[in-house]
Order: C-alpha cells, then structure tokens, then sequence
C-alpha cells in the first residue's frame, strides 16, 4: 500500500489514477489504504454494481474535467474526476 492517509479538507485519502493501469486497481488500493487493510481483504467493485471495465473507458487518461462518478464502496465515499484524481472520504452522516 503506497497511497498516503491525509487529513486535509475531510478527505481520506487522495490519489492519481494515472499511476495505475486499471482504475479498479487505483480505487481498490486507495480504499484499502483508507480502511488499513489489504486490497483482497475489500469486494470486488462488480459486486457493488461498479463495472470496473467501464470505469477504465470513462477515465482514460483524457483528462476531460467535466468527468465526475462518485459512489459508497466498503463505508466509504469515492470520488473519481475527470482529471485522474481519486478521492476516498467518510461518509457524512
């Protein structure tokens, strides 16, 4: 796990999808990274509902800002954007 907790604006943790080549991968290591735990400890995002093949079309690397999908994976909020960040943060209440 090389992603890095912070703390800032409420948000868990913060990535780059660009440094992975699945998406899947990205957002399954930042969660873990979040919930401290291994990536094989977490579900497989097709059985949340999230196509993980879909995911790698609409976030190619094109960097088109208006791109934004967020959902709930393992109690936590994820955020992609079009720009390539990942956000994982908690869940308000």
């Amino acid at each position: 796990m090389d992603d890095q907790l912070d703390t800032n604006a409420g948000s868990v943790v913060t990535i780059s999808a660009d440094r992975y080549e699945e998406v899947a991968v990205a957002i399954t290591s930042a969660v873990a990274t979040a919930k401290e735990l291994s990536p094989l400890e977490l579900p497989p995002l097709a059985d949340i509902g999230v196509d993980p093949e879909a995911l790698d079309t609409l976030f190619e690397p094109s960097h088109d800002p208006s791109r934004r999908f967020t959902f709930h994976y393992a109690g936590l909020l994820v955020s992609l954007f079009g720009d390539g960040t990942i956000t994982v943060s908690q869940v308000d209440d």
